[in-house]
């Protein structure tokens, strides 16, 4: 089976781990930790890095550090993984949810001033699957309501929107490091910023809301959203490998397209000439969700391990009954129609054209 996603450990991922354990150093204090927290930040433009548990913790952090809560409003994009918006759901504010535009696959600027009121606070966009969001217009519009921006950079470290690497752009940016992500330490996260208070309220409210100053005196009602030193010393042995990293993904992205350009396949997501992209999840669209699903099975079958797209937000259980599914045409259709094929960075040209031939000779049968 050709796996959809490995992790891809080619550098000093042993050696600075094998460094943690002989020094003792394993938990949360240690210098991998700060020196992981200033390389990422420097490498994504940005001034300060903390580093977090997990994505889904940056998020909380991220939210907590503005003070959201009971009365007011974040909106989200509707076409991303669950965490952003059971974040905005656990602080007791009400989620709103932005439909897709078809082009990007991401927030859509016009759907979203519909959507601001004046209990708005914040705005989470999510950098869908490595490509970048339209963010002239989000950040205009953010600057004319007086909203905070948090980038979900979750799947698109190291992309940039024309000129600016995402990350770099919102108030707040927050990244994942799970371990089918570009870059991995197996759990992990970060959040980024400009702003030396959102830092420090961020470093204090992920150490159980513990003061800088005198330890043990608890000045807020924080968490324990802390990274090891272990987790950090593989984010810096990765974040050194992330430049090859990317160029082998966009090789890779390139091979793909040149295989899969065919009338009888809507081919692979766009990449619109504003943006830079990386490529985490190669994406393929196909006629409809029962033509995905067959596509879906005969590949699996075939010993190519293929996902379809995630369901978006609207779609869980617990949020189901404040959406309108048809107040979300466009990210309907892209979710329904897609599949992710196998992404592994170290995918051989040989794996990829073997991938493209079966799926088009089944296009062909299934025609």
């Amino acid at each position: 089976m050709i796996p959809i996603f490995t992790p891809y450990f080619k550098g000093n991922e042993a050696r600075y781990l094998n460094d943690c354990i002989e020094s003792g150093w394993i938990s949360s204090q240690g210098g991998f930790v700060n020196k992981f927290q200033q390389d990422f930040a420097a490498f994504n433009k940005q001034k300060y890095g903390v580093a977090t548990s997990n994505c889904t913790t940056a998020l909380h952090l991220a939210l907590a550090a503005i003070k959201v809560g009971p009365g007011d409003e974040i909106i989200c994009s509707a076409l991303t993984f669950i965490a952003p918006a059971n974040m905005i759901h656990l602080t007791g504010a009400k989620l709103i949810l932005v439909d897709s535009d078809e082009p990007s696959w991401n927030m859509d600027p016009e759907k979203l001033r519909e959507k601001i009121t004046e209990k708005t606070k914040a705005i989470i966009v999510v950098h869908s699957f490595g490509h970048a969001a339209r963010m002239d217009e989000i950040m205009s519009l953010a600057n004319e309501f007086g909203l905070y921006v948090i980038e979900d950079v979750a799947e698109a470290p190291g992309a940039y929107y024309k000129d600016q690497m995402l990350g770099s752009i919102g108030h707040m940016s927050c990244y994942s490091f799970f371990g089918n992500k570009i870059m991995t330490t197996g759990e992990g996260g970060m959040v980024l910023t400009g702003d030396e208070v959102l830092k420090d309220k961020l470093e204090v409210l992920r150490d159980h809301g513990m003061s800088k100053q005198r330890p043990y005196v608890h000045t807020d009602l924080g968490f324990n959203y802390r990274m090891t030193n272990m987790q950090a010393a593989i984010g810096i042995a990765q974040l050194e490998a992330l430049p090859s990293i990317l160029e082998k993904r966009m090789q890779q992205r390139e091979e793909y397209q040149n295989l899969l350009s065919v009338p009888s396949l809507l081919g692979l997501r766009p990449c619109l000439d504003w943006c830079s992209p990386v490529h985490w999840l190669m994406t393929v669209t196909l006629q409809d969700e029962t033509q995905r699903d067959r596509a879906l099975e005969f590949l699996k079958n075939s010993g190519i391990d293929c996902r379809q797209m995630i369901y978006p937000v609207y779609h869980a259980h617990h949020f189901r009954d404040d959406f309108e599914r048809k107040d979300f045409p466009i990210t309907e259709k892209i979710s329904l129609k897609s599949l992710h094929l196998p992404s592994s960075t170290d995918l051989t040209s040989e794996q990829i054209q073997m991938i493209s031939e079966t799926l088009l000779d089944w296009l062909k049968r299934d025609g």
